[in-house]
Parts: structure tokens; sequence; C-alpha cells
């Protein structure tokens, strides 16, 4: 033996995952529903995760955040209050050329899935959202 520590390929292995995977997660997501402890949770959750994490609570927030930041994916409620999440869905693909949009509701209707496909969601999740299936279904985008 030349008294030289081997290095830990295992242990480097498991670092260079680790970093190549938070290196394809996305970085930033917005959450825009009208029920703050929903926001709460999911600012919690996500981060957690490594995701960064900006929340709104109403559809004019959310494009005021829009105005001055880009987002990989935005979650959306499509009841939103007094504001229409499916119509801020519609502005949002205005703005970005292919965004990537999951709405929630806790109201699922054909109506709804349809319309949301149509202006442009990449996935509709209805409420309570399964937290598991949500980070299966951000990390399935990247």
């Amino acid at each position: 033996m030349d008294g030289n520590p081997k290095p830990r390929p295992s242990s480097n292995l498991a670092e260079a995952t680790s970093a190549a995977e938070q290196a394809r997660l996305p970085r930033s997501v917005l959450v825009v529903d009208d029920e703050e402890n929903f926001l709460i949770l999911l600012e919690w959750f996500l981060s957690r995760r490594g995701y960064e994490v900006a929340t709104a609570a109403s559809a004019d927030a959310a494009l005021t955040l829009l105005s001055g930041r880009k987002f990989d994916i935005a979650l959306i409620d499509v009841r939103l209050g007094t504001s229409d999440g499916l119509a801020l869905l519609e502005e949002i693909t205005k703005c970005l050329p292919r965004p990537n949009v999951f709405m929630m509701t806790a109201y699922p209707t054909v109506s709804s899935i349809k319309q949301a496909f149509d202006k442009g969601a990449t996935r509709y999740l209805t409420k309570p959202v399964d937290l598991q299936e949500l980070v299966k279904a951000l990390g399935s985008m990247f």
C-alpha cells in the first residue's frame, strides 16, 4: 500500500447524482391561488425540494410578478375569487412562447379541462393536490 487514502467513489457518485438531479429541477415556480393556506403550504413544500417559489393571491398580482420575472412553471387555480384562472392562463400564453402551466381546481368539469388544454395548459390537477404527484409532475417537465 502506498499510504494514500483511496477516494470513495460511491460517495462522489451520490454527490454527482444529487447535483445532476438538482440541475434538472426547474428553478422557479409561480403559484397562483386565492387560498392563503394553500399558497403557504406549496411555498414551504416546494422550496424544501429546491424550487424557488413565488406566490400570488390574484391574477393581477401574478401578472405583476410575470412582468418582472420569468418562471419555469406556473401552478394556477382555475377559480381565483373574483378572477378567472383560465383567463390568466390565456394572458400567460400571450406573453410566453411555451409556458409550462399546471391548472388546479377542486371543481373539475369536462368543460374547464377542455378549456385549460385548449388555452395551453400542460397539466390539470384536482384539489386536494397530491403533493408527491405534484413533485413527480414537476420533475417530468425537464
